[in-house]
């Protein structure tokens, strides 16, 4: 079964570039800072990201916020 976000996706292709995806998790959501790169005339098609998908941030291992934390957890409980 296709999810509303794939099939956005799949009718927009081109509006993948702007979309984050947990390495950890596979959860998706845009880049937080799309529309400042975009800023003041973003495509519509960009704008309606924000109805399908959230903010997703990543960091430098392309593992979003709530994965690192538990890894951190994970990590720490080990010790």
């Amino acid at each position: 079964m296709i999810d509303n976000e794939e099939e956005y996706l799949s009718m927009h292709p081109n509006q993948r570039k702007w979309i984050n995806e947990c390495s950890m998790c596979h959860h998706r959501g845009y880049k937080p800072n799309i529309l400042e790169q975009l800023y003041p005339y973003p495509p519509t098609e960009t704008r309606n990201l924000r109805c399908y998908f959230k903010p997703l941030a990543l960091n430098n291992e392309g593992i979003c916020e709530d994965c690192d934390k538990l890894l951190k957890q994970k990590q720490n409980k080990s010790y």
